[in-house]
């Protein structure tokens, strides 16, 4: 359990848990889709029309919504984007935080993790070609920054914990070591599908990229290498 702590936002994942153990029911569903719904039309809005283009009002209409509305569920158009990515962000750890419960290794977790950063990197793609981080202002871009780096540090302390476990050793910054692998997961898929390299990436391939890197990761990180 506290390995998988490392991975995710616990007091969100618990909170989450918790009220939907406590009130279930039709009423919290559509709640919760409606809200699923709102972000879902504010990624098409941003990916359209980049985040200068965007506002709260052709956000509200895309999703069919009061202006009303989106405004009591997000203060404005910094904390929507922000919560947007953080609402990604979250899908990916939740996979490897889950895994963790049953097996913390980094042999079992990083594949995991390198696969889902692939998969989120692909996700947001339209949404990175749509809008420069310049365009987004200095509160988005702070906003977007903190929550990006909640997610490093937090993987940044599973790499910690495995090497008090033992399972590896390093003696480099953990973060640098964090943003490290990122980097070897994203790789250059992006170059090759925007230059045709390559048509699509199948599963096949994200999983035999994210188990490659992991090995070579893990050459320089575990104990008989140190």
């Amino acid at each position: 359990m506290q390995e998988a702590s490392t991975l995710t936002a616990p007091a969100t994942k618990l909170d989450v848990m918790k009220t939907t153990a406590e009130t279930p029911g039709p009423e919290r569903t559509t709640k919760e889709e409606r809200r699923r719904e709102i972000l879902d039309a504010a990624f098409e809005e941003f990916s359209t029309k980049g985040y200068a283009g965007a506002s709260m009002g052709a956000i509200a209409r895309r999703a069919r919504a009061s202006k009303e509305t989106l405004y009591a569920w997000f203060e404005n158009k910094e904390t929507l984007l922000n919560i947007l990515f953080a609402t990604r962000l979250d899908g990916m750890t939740s996979r490897a935080a889950a895994a963790a419960e049953q097996d913390p290794s980094a042999a079992n977790i990083l594949p995991i993790v390198a696969e889902d950063v692939i998969r989120f990197m692909l996700m947001i793609e339209p949404l990175s070609q749509a809008m420069g981080l310049a365009d987004a202002g200095d509160k988005a871009v702070t906003l977007l920054g903190e929550t990006i780096g909640a997610e490093r540090q937090r993987f940044a302390e599973y790499l910690l914990r495995r090497r008090e476990e033992g399972d590896i050793k390093f003696n480099d910054d953990p973060l640098e070591l964090a943003s490290l692998f990122v980097a070897m997961a994203e790789g250059e898929w992006s170059l090759r599908l925007a230059m045709g390299w390559i048509d699509h990436l199948t599963d096949d391939m994200i999983e035999d990229h994210a188990r490659r890197i992991t090995r070579i990761f893990l050459k320089g990180v575990t104990p008989e290498a140190s």
